[in-house]
């Protein structure tokens, strides 16, 4: 199972919310127009707000004005134009144009890198997202929304050998985590309506934690992570989908441990051993029976909390849930009706 849902959610959030902070720069020298024809493009560009039309006088400035001093300025408002009118392919063409310039600053890097990011997360193509995301991290190693874009996207496309997968779980971690202490950084100074704001991305970044934890197989670690999503973001179906995954996967391994169990008690049993022993045996087994009722009736719930939430994963969470609900009862009776509970519960 891959997560697929949380790429592409933060990035915007967070550009509102932080501003680039670049370490390292100097004061910029005063700029000027050499000429009134560039004086005029420079303001015509500046003062337009159509994005669409301000990329065109961009590009147009460009083109006329290579030795500008306004150069970098006019690339940066180029590239944020083509975001702002979602034209991905022109915003990572014209940020490789950017970042080639003999002139290129960390300011200007850091527009282009973050832009085409962004570009690449909304053409959906990941390892130009990681390339990106890095890139940024050369410029500013602290840039949040480069640190939280990395941690997601990583998981989503995890190599296939053992050695690759642990490397790129890892990494993705300590994204993940610097990320978080960053956010919760942020949020200590913050006014109650930024906390507000930062409040789902922190969800967002416990629930990457928590598929990190999951991927590693580590299912009581993914469930304290995704917890502390639901928390945060207690709407969001695909953190409920994973933890109904964590304890459904728990549920087997226990049900594992119940049959060796029961064969050990029965080998007991048949070779009449003490009754002390049979007794231990059998109270080891009776206890992963407890376990495995557990975790179903909290895979089960999980499941239909996603559902109910009606999520672009509700379709795949009711298909799962009526499965294990069949197991459980032998039948669907009640069901319709577990689920009219948990949506009554979720739109509180």
């Amino acid at each position: 199972m891959k997560r697929t849902g949380y790429l592409g959610t933060s990035l915007l959030l967070l550009i509102a919310l932080v501003v680039l902070a670049l370490p390292g720069f100097a004061q910029e020298k005063p700029k000027q127009a050499k000429t009134k024809p560039e004086y005029d493009a420079y303001i015509a560009f500046y003062s337009e707000k159509d994005p669409v039309k301000k990329a065109a006088l961009g590009e147009k400035f460009i083109a006329d004005f290579k030795e500008s001093d306004y150069i970098t300025d006019a690339y940066m408002g180029t590239i944020t134009s083509y975001t702002a009118a979602k034209n991905w392919a022109k915003v990572i063409e014209t940020a490789e144009k950017a970042v080639a310039l003999p002139v290129a600053d960390n300011k200007l890097k850091g527009t282009a890198y973050i832009n085409s990011m962004a570009a690449a997360q909304n053409m959906n193509d990941i390892d130009k997202v990681v390339m990106y995301g890095e890139k940024v991290l050369t410029v500013n190693p602290d840039d949040l929304n480069a640190l939280v874009t990395l941690s997601q996207v990583i998981p989503l496309k995890l190599p296939n050998d053992e050695a690759g997968k642990k490397a790129g779980l890892d990494k993705a971690e300590g994204y993940a985590n610097k990320a978080l202490a960053g956010v919760q950084g942020m949020g200590a100074k913050a006014d109650a309506a930024t906390k507000a704001q930062l409040t789902p991305i922190e969800g967002s970044l416990y629930a990457t934690k928590g598929l990190i934890a999951y991927n590693r197989l580590d299912y009581n670690k993914s469930i304290t992570d995704y917890d502390e999503a639901v928390k945060r973001t207690p709407k969001d179906d695909l953190a409920h989908f994973y933890l109904a995954l964590d304890y459904q996967a728990l549920g087997v391994q226990a049900f594992k441990d119940y049959k060796t169990a029961l064969d050990k008690e029965n080998d007991l049993k048949a070779k009449k051993a003490e009754q002390p022993l049979i007794d231990e045996a059998a109270a080891a087994r009776s206890g992963l029976e407890d376990e495995i009722k557990k975790f179903q009736d909290k895979a089960i719930d999980e499941f239909a909390i996603a559902t109910a939430l009606g999520g672009p994963y509700s379709a795949q969470a009711k298909d799962a849930l009526t499965k294990m609900w069949s197991t459980k009862n032998g039948n669907t009776d009640g069901l319709d009706a577990f689920i009219n509970q948990k949506k009554q519960q979720v739109s509180q």
